[in-house]
């Protein structure tokens, strides 16, 4: 039976509390409360829901009933209408005709890609050098992506699109703040993030123009996409359906990433015995030599290390679904039109579901049935559930695996300040003072 939606008082010090760090504040709140609360901050009401069933029951049984609608229109303006923002009837087509793109298939090319661009960036490192960690790690995730989906064709320059993508990183941290201003006010925040999204998505149009008119273009995620069918109308993408979706990829893949990678080296920088165990069993699979795709598999403390990072730190921490009819969830009436907060950081942290939730214990994964997503039901979501689980998954679990093997077999990072390591919302849960750290070689 679904526990009741529950009300919390609404209180002015809630929008503070909110404001300060929205993650802690809404776990405090289901704690107190229960894992589905109403929360008032200043005028508004929010709906949350964290139990498993609940969960289940928007995006699973009953989800053509709840979909994106207007929930996330603050963002749509960057994202348009791609597969994270979109509802049926496009977003099946849509999944029908990516899907092939991301099999499994080209797990070994992207593997390459992976660890040659993180063996470039771990030979920059200068032992000793103060870095922040996540911009590390941004960097790598960007320079993945670049070189697996356009094949180097955004030019050597990346700083203008890292610029870019800073400014609109800002923007979609504030889209839950309490009173935030609508778009068409033209604060310097929102001119900034317009200017952002007009750079970037001419970019990217210019290299699908370039790669729609190539004869024998590279075999590369962009080109997948662009000759991609839905195999029932066997139509392909227009042209802006296919920017809204290299958009989506480009940005949204690369920063998960690398605040999944930021995360997981700070958890073993807190937990040397872990960090030992992981590093023995690098050493054991790999010695000095490059991971291949085969060698991945077998690294499998490396792989419950980022599933319990997942867990406690999932990138896509929260987001919401907006009802398309009247309905009922979790014992509550909600009109057409309503929208509520799906909270995965919630759900992976409540002690009725896992024991010593705040603690990082990657044994919680070290079985085989562990690692299979049916065994924790809706209790553990951190590429989403349903039919609309994230199409990226495999890809960002193959990139942190290649990351951070490489990391091991090089040194670590000593992290420099462990106590002001908060968790910070904006497009994806990530450290709010990045991480800084010293590289210490092996």
């Amino acid at each position: 039976m679904s526990v009741p939606v529950l009300k919390e008082t609404l209180t002015l010090a809630n929008g503070r509390a909110m404001a300060a760090s929205a993650p802690d504040f809404l776990l405090g709140a289901a704690r107190r409360v229960g894992p589905n609360v109403k929360v008032g901050v200043g005028p508004l009401t929010l709906t949350v829901l964290a139990q498993p069933e609940a969960l289940q029951h928007v995006l699973q049984k009953h989800a053509k009933v709840w979909g994106r609608g207007t929930s996330v229109d603050a963002i749509r303006p960057l994202l348009g209408n791609g597969l994270p923002l979109s509802d049926p009837p496009l977003w099946l087509t849509q999944r029908r005709t990516m899907q092939p793109s991301f099999h499994r298939a080209h797990g070994p090319s992207w593997v390459h890609t992976m660890r040659d661009v993180t063996a470039r960036a771990l030979d920059g490192l200068v032992p000793g050098a103060e870095v922040k960690v996540r911009q590390v790690m941004m960097n790598v995730a960007r320079d993945v992506i670049v070189r697996a989906m356009f094949s180097g064709s955004l030019g050597e320059d990346t700083r203008p699109y890292d610029e870019a993508l800073g400014v609109v990183e800002d923007y979609v941290s504030t889209v839950m703040v309490p009173g935030k201003l609508p778009l068409w006010v033209p604060t310097p925040r929102h001119l900034r993030f317009k200017r952002a999204v007009t750079f970037l998505h001419a970019q990217l149009q210019r290299v699908i123009d370039e790669r729609r008119r190539l004869e024998a273009p590279p075999l590369d995620l962009l080109t997948l996409l662009v000759q991609a069918k839905d195999p029932e109308s066997g139509q392909g993408m227009s042209d802006q359906q296919l920017r809204d979706e290299v958009m989506n990829i480009f940005f949204a893949g690369h920063e998960t990433t690398a605040n999944l990678m930021t995360w997981a080296v700070y958890l073993l920088s807190q937990h040397p015995a872990v960090h030992e165990r992981a590093e023995a069993e690098v050493k054991a699979v790999l010695g000095q030599r490059a991971p291949e795709p085969e060698d991945l598999p077998k690294l499998t403390l490396l792989a419950s290390v980022i599933r319990e990072t997942l867990r406690l730190y999932p990138p896509a921490w929260l987001f919401a679904r907006q009802c398309f009819e009247d309905t009922e969830v979790a014992g509550e009436r909600f009109q057409k039109g309503q929208v509520v907060l799906l909270v995965p950081y919630v759900t992976h942290r409540l002690s009725t579901l896992w024991s010593a939730p705040d603690e990082f214990d990657p044994t919680r994964f070290s079985t085989e049935s562990s690692t299979d997503a049916a065994t924790w039901k809706y209790s553990y979501l951190p590429f989403g559930a349903g039919p609309h689980v994230c199409i990226g998954n495999h890809f960002a679990l193959l990139e942190a695996t290649v990351v951070l093997a490489m990391l091991l077999q090089r040194g670590r990072f000593e992290v420099l300040e462990p106590g002001r390591v908060k968790p910070k919302m904006g497009a994806t849960l990530f450290v709010g003072n990045g991480l800084p750290a010293r590289f210490v070689p092996a």
